[in-house]
Order: C-alpha cells, then sequence, then structure tokens
C-alpha cells in the first residue's frame, strides 16, 4: 500500500446468496461487488459513479465493514500511520476502527431516529466510544452543529423541525464527532433541492479543507461529481469500468459507458460549444444474477463486436493515472463534455 493511500480495495468481492424453497437451497448468487480494486489518496475525494444496481453502495458499506467480504482485501491506514485489513477486524477491533471510517446516509429522513434530539443524535458516537463527560458532550455537539451552519440552541429539538438538507447537515456533524479521517457519504444529497444540495456539498469541501477528510464520494449525478471529486470509478454490474483524473474522464472518456453517461448529463445550452452526440445506450442494465458473457457492458454498447461478446477485459491502465475495462479503448474515438 502506498503511503499517500488511505483505502485500497484489492480485487473485492461481495456475492449474495440467493436461495428457493422450503430447503433454502442456493440457486444462484447476486454478484454485487466483482473483483474490485481501487486505491483512494489521502485528502482527496473520489467519486463513484453508475446507474442503480450497479454496486456503489455494496462497496461503501464493504470498506465500513457493514457488509463482510466474499473475498478480496480492504486495507486501511490509520492516522498513526499502522495500515490494517478492515475486512479481517474483530469485532472488538473494528469498533475501534469506526473512529477514524464514517458514513454519511443516503437518507436524511429515516437516518434520524425521529425520537431523538439533535444531542442525543449527534452525541450517540461520543457516548458510545465513552468519550467525553455529559457537560463536554454538549459542548462538543453544539461546537458541531456550529460547523455545519446549524444553531446551538436546536440541541433540544427532534428532526421532525427541521428541512430535509437540514436534517443531512446533522448527518453530517454526526459524521464528524469522533474526528474521523475518511469518511464515506452514500447518495449523500440526491434526495435534495438542486440549490440545498449545493450548499451541502459545498459545507462538505470546506470541512475537508478544515479537517483534512478524504471521501469516498456515491452518486448517480455526474454534475454533481464533476464538482467535487478530483478522481472517479464508474461501475456497471458489480466492475470498475474506468477510473481516473475527473477533468480528463470528462473531456476525453476511454470507456463506451462513460460516454453514454456523460452523453446523459443536461446542457445549460444545447446550441452552444457543448453540444455533442448523442450515443445509443440500449436496454437497462442486467440482472447481477445473470452477468452476460464476455464485456457485462456488450448488450447496451454501440461499438461491441465478438470479441467483445465472448472475451472478459481485464481493468488495466492505458494512460497515466487512467484505467479501463475495454478491449478497444486505444482505438475508439470517444465524445467527452468541454466546458466552455
Amino acid at each position: 500500500m502506498h503511503e499517500d493511500h488511505i483505502i485500497s480495495v484489492r480485487a473485492a468481492r461481495k456475492y449474495f446468496p440467493v436461495q428457493e424453497g422450503w430447503m433454502r437451497r442456493v440457486k444462484g448468487y447476486v454478484k454485487a461487488v466483482d473483483d474490485i480494486t481501487f486505491d483512494i489518496r489521502k485528502g482527496e475525494t473520489f467519486g463513484l459513479v453508475g446507474e442503480s444496481g450497479s454496486g456503489k453502495s455494496s462497496i461503501a458499506r464493504l470498506i465500513l465493514r457493514a457488509y463482510d467480504l466474499t473475498g478480496g482485501e480492504i486495507l486501511f491506514r490509520r492516522a498513526d500511520g499502522s495500515v490494517i485489513d478492515v475486512s479481517t477486524l474483530s469485532d472488538r477491533d473494528l469498533r475501534d476502527i469506526r473512529r477514524e471510517m464514517q458514513m454519511i446516509f443516503q437518507d436524511p429522513y429515516s437516518s434520524l431516529n425521529p425520537r431523538m434530539t439533535l444531542l442525543d443524535l449527534v452525541g450517540e458516537p461520543l457516548v458510545i466510544h465513552g468519550v467525553g463527560s455529559q457537560g463536554e458532550i454538549r459542548d462538543r455537539v453544539a461546537e458541531l452543529l456550529r460547523l455545519v451552519g446549524l444553531r446551538p440552541e436546536y440541541l433540544t429539538r427532534y428532526p421532525h423541525a427541521f428541512s430535509g438538507g437540514q436534517r443531512q447537515r446533522i448527518g453530517i456533524a454526526r459524521a464528524l464527532a469522533l474526528n474521523p479521517s475518511f469518511i464515506a457519504a452514500d447518495e449523500a444529497v440526491s434526495a435534495l433541492d438542486v440549490s440545498v444540495a449545493a450548499q451541502n456539498i459545498n459545507l462538505m469541501q470546506d470541512l475537508q479543507e478544515k479537517f483534512g477528510l478524504t471521501y469516498l464520494f456515491i452518486t448517480h449525478d455526474l454534475g454533481m461529481v464533476e464538482h467535487i471529486s478530483d478522481r472517479i470509478g464508474v461501475m456497471y454490474l458489480g466492475r470498475l469500468m474506468e477510473v481516473g483524473p475527473t477533468d480528463e474522464m470528462f473531456a476525453k472518456p476511454l470507456h463506451p459507458y462513460t460516454e453514454a453517461l456523460l452523453a446523459a448529463v443536461p446542457q445549460p445550452d444545447p446550441r452552444g460549444n457543448r453540444a455533442r452526440k448523442r450515443v445509443p445506450l440500449k436496454g437497462e442494465i442486467a440482472d447481477a444474477m445473470n452477468i452476460p458473457t464476455g464485456c457485462p457492458f456488450h448488450p447496451r454498447c454501440a461499438y461491441a463486436d465478438a470479441k467483445c461478446r465472448g472475451e472478459v477485459p481485464e481493468l488495466r491502465v492505458v494512460q497515466a493515472g487512467r484505467q479501463v475495462r475495454c478491449h478497444h479503448a486505444e482505438t475508439l474515438d470517444l465524445t467527452g463534455v468541454v466546458a466552455e
């Protein structure tokens, strides 16, 4: 593991068994994550994008050990510089690691207990880990609320008194309570209005700069990921299709799936110099129990040939800092999005 990396995911797999009948016999597996390898550098925001069902959220849950790996390893560099394999930790050791790894959940309504006040919600991680006295916890929660733009007087209020954007800020405050170094944000702004989402994204960037945080930012909104991410990984049917710096991927994608996703990004001025060709994307994402042979994207790809249908491509380096899972990456002339 390179000294600049805080997370290294190596050949990670997560298969969910599908059972049938009264004897619960396993008839197959849903391959939510299949042979995923990537690194996240300290202090960066790594964006993970793809359609629903591509395995993005499963990756976050594997990193935080909400799910157990079927295979592979997930390495995490702690604040003291030591490196541990999260997938092999005992429950006791995992409890200690959770102070350094936190998550912001997608739904700001269901992720907060409606019967708990802000003091209880934001202070719960401190209580669980035995950090501070009752008075110190109250002061810490007040400080966290100020950090996310909420008034300390709200300590005794319940979640129903707040808007969706404010609830998500409460979730951000709770994630920051134990001073983590790594935060996974799973569709953290997808349920919010555009203006409110932009405000919360700006808040997350300010907090990242202030505390040196590292983010895994999971979303289906490429416009949002372009704004916040340093590098992007594109997922499809449990596999990484492409990885690279955000500006390079938007300007010149190397995988047809990335090109198709970029073509779907709304244009402020369709007649201006952002105008681009429409990329045909046939059908819907396949069943994760019956992944197509060869390249998993080939049934929907406009450039697929016999090799794509019969041979599984490997994720390989084709340029400095760029990886792609495509047989024809060097010969395809794909269209990206270039800012005006």
